[in-house]
C-alpha cells in the first residue's frame, strides 16, 4: 500500500513541475509593474518578466525606486517550467541574485 500511495505522489509532483534551471544575463532595468520585475536584454534581444525575486536578491536593492530604471544588472534567475490544468507549459522566473553594473 505504501508503495502504490509514494507512486501517486511522485506521479502528482510530476505533473506540477517539470524543470528548473540556473541562469545568468546581463539586462537593463525596465522598472516594476504590478509585482513583476521587468529587464531587456541587448545581448540577446530580450524583455525578461521575473513574477517573483527572492528575498536575499531584492534585499540588496529597492527595486521600486524610479532611479534604477535604466541601470545594467546581472541578474542571476531560476527558470521554472509548470504545468497547468490543461498539460499546458508555463515558466516561472525568479531573480536569486542581483549585481549592479558599474558603468566606466
Amino acid at each position: 500500500m505504501k508503495i502504490v500511495a509514494i507512486s501517486i505522489l511522485l506521479l502528482v509532483t510530476s505533473f506540477f513541475k517539470t524543470n528548473q534551471d540556473t541562469l545568468t544575463v546581463t539586462a537593463t532595468y525596465e522598472g516594476v509593474d504590478d509585482g513583476v520585475y521587468y529587464f531587456s536584454s541587448e545581448e540577446d534581444f530580450n524583455t525578461y518578466a521575473f513574477k517573483e525575486i527572492e528575498d536575499a536578491a531584492s534585499s540588496k536593492y529597492n527595486m521600486a525606486d524610479r532611479k534604477l530604471i535604466g541601470t545594467d544588472f546581472e541578474v542571476t534567475y531560476t527558470s521554472e517550467e509548470f504545468l497547468d490544468e490543461e498539460n499546458e507549459t508555463y515558466e516561472v522566473l525568479t531573480i536569486t541574485d542581483l549585481k549592479l553594473i558599474k558603468k566606466n
